[in-house]
């Protein structure tokens, strides 16, 4: 019977020092880590995205034989940023410029939920291991608890892959401001819920 794959059995796997794992991952993953990648900073090229890909998952399997990450996918993406900010703090001075994109400004993704918006130069991985954990488990709370948590997570999730929340509503096949209301209204509701997580994270 061929193997019922999901996150976190591979995860198991990578941590037996086996390849499925592994390879499940980077084939759910790395379309959209590259579009991510670029979404984030302005400038990259394909083979930019695609040394940083590499680089994310190599990173990401020597974490996670130390540590298990409750939340994978924020994991990754959350490795991914910072592999992006190694790559762009390593390259020669006179490479193209790349930079990171304000294109979501206008939007406040977290608002007052994260009052940081700088992209970290380093971090360390262990403290962001902790970091998500808490976060997960808080959302798990949240979808328990509120009215329309899944569609309020449905959209975070798109945010923080760096969609605007114009391309959400147009996704989602609703106006831009019914959808910035919508937003302004789960980022309320899901404030009590992570600000431990996020207070713990700045100490």
């Amino acid at each position: 019977m061929k193997k019922q794959w999901d996150d976190h059995s591979a995860v198991i796997d990578i941590r037996a020092g086996k390849q499925e794992g592994a390879t499940y991952l980077y084939k759910q993953y790395e379309g959209r880590l590259r579009g991510v990648f670029k979404k984030w900073f302005r400038g990259l090229s394909d083979e930019d995205a695609e040394d940083i890909l590499q680089n994310t998952f190599i990173r990401f399997i020597k974490q996670v034989r130390k540590a298990s990450p409750e939340n994978i996918s924020a994991y990754l993406f959350t490795i991914g940023k910072n592999e992006c900010c190694r790559f762009i703090q390593n390259r020669p001075p006179s490479s193209q410029e790349i930079t990171p994109s304000n294109q979501n400004n206008d939007d406040n993704r977290w608002g007052d939920l994260d009052e940081q918006n700088n992209l970290p130069s380093d971090v360390d991985l262990e403290r962001e291991v902790s970091f998500l954990d808490c976060f997960a488990k808080a959302l798990k709370k949240f979808e328990k608890n509120e009215n329309n948590a899944d569609k309020c997570l449905s959209i975070l999730t798109l945010l923080f892959e760096g969609w605007s929340l114009k391309e959400i509503a147009d996704k989602i096949d609703r106006t831009h401001g019914a959808t910035r209301e919508f937003f302004s209204q789960c980022r309320k509701k899901l404030k009590p819920y992570v600000e431990d997580c996020f207070s713990q994270h700045k100490q």
